[in-house]
């Protein structure tokens, strides 16, 4: 199954994240709408994942205010996952545009789950929600989400958010 043409592709970020740990022990993705005014000087990341806390929410909390029409196929792909539909209550909402997967072992069930979850959801006709799936994939990888190490590099960037989600967002707001 593929992406049709014109569909967005957030879960494709995955692949540059891979990419990038073939290198190094942590990489970080950063959202091309992002700009950074200040790079200042990184800290050491624990290993796992690091977010910011622009969307310090579980997953049925992010849902219950951005898109709630998507919650019966999150509950369905966090039962397909991790056994548990109950699971997007306690899993953490990654904010998807700027994080850190720092290796421990763990990354390949990481992304592995991030591709089934990613697979999953388009083939339901969602092609937004990474940060629900990256979620899910942590609790699968085992890993707890980091919510203070990026503090400092998120103060130095703006997201200006204003891709073709942002498009799919109104579009879906104004059906609903």
């Amino acid at each position: 199954m593929g992406i049709k043409l014109g569909e967005p592709a957030y879960h494709d970020k995955r692949f540059a994240l891979q990419a990038a740990l073939e290198e190094f022990e942590t990489a970080i993705f950063v959202d091309a709408d992002t700009r950074v005014r200040a790079l200042p000087r990184l800290p050491n990341f624990r290993p796992g994942i690091a977010v910011t806390t622009a969307l310090n929410a579980t997953i049925a909390e992010h849902l219950t205010r951005y898109g709630s029409h998507r919650r019966p196929a999150f509950e369905k792909l966090a039962a397909q996952l991790t056994g548990d539909i109950e699971m997007i209550n306690s899993a953490r909402w990654c904010s998807e545009a700027l994080f850190a997967i720092t290796k421990d072992g763990n990354e390949g069930k990481f992304f592995e789950t991030w591709e089934r979850g990613a697979q999953f959801l388009e083939s339901q006709g969602l092609f937004t929600g990474e940060g629900g799936v990256i979620g899910l994939a942590a609790v699968c990888a085992g890993w707890t989400v980091d919510y203070e190490t990026l503090g400092k590099l998120a103060r130095k960037m703006q997201h200006e958010g204003g891709g073709p989600k942002t498009a799919v967002d109104n579009l879906i707001q104004r059906q609903f």
